[in-house]
């Protein structure tokens, strides 16, 4: 891919050049850059489901869905409770501030990152910038009867700590 941003950049340069006199050269297309500090996060943050339910304190905890953007775990032993892993690409991290309505967020620092965490009665959510126009987000909730989790929000900061100390 760096390969092809060079080449794109090359081709790019040439284009500009023609004669002094003659016309102007077409506009030429903008490409994206990609901020330098943009960092790759591995697939569901990085985290197995040992990390999960070590973090949560969850028992049975076992990955239901993965892909490269977004992971999601059910406890196992009749708990209640998924913890679903996000990774959002050129998305600003304010823009997800308007997004969530499990509360007011509160603005938090996770390996030295600005970040927000929501909660709720039944959920927790942290979203954590990871570099670039990038954050990740880590969401803990509960859909039945059992009273919410209260160390849930920490648990999550905990789930982002790990995940940003993997990327560097």
């Amino acid at each position: 891919m760096a390969g092809a941003a060079v080449l794109t950049c090359a081709v790019l340069s040439v284009a500009g050049c023609g004669s002094a006199g003659g016309p102007s050269a077409a506009p030429r297309s903008s490409v994206p850059a990609v901020p330098a500090q943009a960092v790759a996060i591995g697939r569901c943050g990085s985290v197995s489901d040992a990390d999960i339910a070590r973090a949560t304190g969850l028992t049975g905890v076992q990955q239901v869905a993965a892909n490269p953007m977004r992971c999601s775990w059910d406890a196992g032993t009749g708990a209640d409770y998924a913890v679903i892993f996000q990774w959002f690409r050129g998305v600003s991290l304010p823009d997800r501030r308007g997004q969530v309505t499990l509360g007011t967020p509160s603005t938090v620092q996770v390996a030295g990152r600005p970040g927000m965490l929501w909660s709720g009665a039944k959920a927790c959510e942290i979203a954590v910038a990871s570099g670039g126009n990038d954050f990740i987000d880590w969401i803990l909730t509960g859909s039945g009867l059992e009273p919410a989790r209260p160390q849930g929000c920490s648990d999550l900061e905990q789930l982002a700590a790990d995940t940003l100390a993997k990327v560097g």
